[in-house]
């Protein structure tokens, strides 16, 4: 039963509050749906998750019905307890045993907003019956399942030039003007890893790699080939890096821009399955 439960946490966290906000609302009780430090367990998202999906197995062991969905809507509030818990769920039995489960679950750290501990909304989808890792081969056959089950913590980063989802934070941007490029990377919350898109607008002739010579090409080492991202033709290399982790680079034009993602984790399989989510979710705006 483990096996086919994943969990998918979308963490709604960002840099500014909606809106919509209604102005009657004191800033004492007001709700954020974006903030810039999210609220997040005491003892980290791996322990949490896994007491949860412990929990959850057993509550749902009673039922005969293998493939449904839940989605928890609640606030953590400012000392970190949940309240406001609701369900909407394909079975109404799992959605109130998953609101059960989650009123069982420790307070977590409470989420911050320029400097102030402020409420803040979550949504949180459960899928039961999901094949994502029984249909993956590759991550079957070579990762452990137990490992899987840490990073499908997907949370969505948006940006005005691009989103995709990950179980990443915001680490740093950097812009040199005399290039026209920009950067940002994103931090991989559990385990020591990287993504970094790199934009560089109006780029120099010299700049632009020739994707067919880079494929043939003998001199450039690793395993290269075009993949389909979204639509675009884009050309993509995996590396081993010097200290034991993998590195996949993903580089395609897009109108005027040179596009320069890079995407690394601590061994191969891992850095695999990130690119794997990676491709399927990434969406460029420019």
């Amino acid at each position: 039963m483990k096996n086919t439960i994943l969990i998918f946490f979308f963490l709604l966290i960002g840099f500014k509050t909606i809106a919509q906000e209604s102005s009657t609302i004191s800033e004492e009780d007001k709700i954020y749906s974006f903030v810039q430090e999210k609220a997040s367990p005491i003892d980290g998202m791996t322990i949490f998750y896994q007491s949860f999906i412990d929990e959850f197995q057993i509550a749902i062991s009673r039922f005969k019905d293998n493939d449904a969905k839940v989605r928890l809507k609640f606030i953590v509030e400012k000392d970190g307890t949940f309240s406001n818990i609701t369900s909407e769920s394909t079975n109404a039995d799992y959605g109130k045993e998953a609101i059960r489960v989650l009123k069982r679950m420790p307070a977590w750290k409470p989420a911050k907003h320029n400097g102030e501990t402020v409420r803040s909304s979550f949504i949180m989808p459960i899928n039961i019956g999901d094949n994502r890792v029984k249909n993956n081969k590759t991550i079957n056959d070579k990762f452990d399942s137990k490992i899987i089950d840490r990073i499908v913590f997907d949370q969505t980063i948006e940006t005005d030039e691009f989103e995709f989802q990950c179980n990443c934070s915001f680490y740093k941007g950097i812009k040199n003007p005399k290039i026209n490029q920009t950067a940002k990377s994103y931090k991989l919350n559990d385990y020591r890893g990287m993504y970094s898109i790199i934009i560089q607008n109006n780029p120099e002739k010299k700049h632009i790699p020739n994707f067919d010579e880079l494929l043939t090409s003998k001199n450039l080492v690793g395993d290269k080939k075009y993949i389909d991202l979204n639509g675009i033709k884009a050309f993509q290399i995996g590396n081993d890096l010097d200290d034991n982790g993998y590195n996949v680079t993903i580089m395609f034009m897009k109108g005027n821009n040179l596009i320069n993602i890079q995407i690394s984790a601590q061994n191969k399989i891992l850095t695999e399955f990130l690119v794997t989510d990676f491709i399927k979710t990434f969406k460029l705006k420019i």
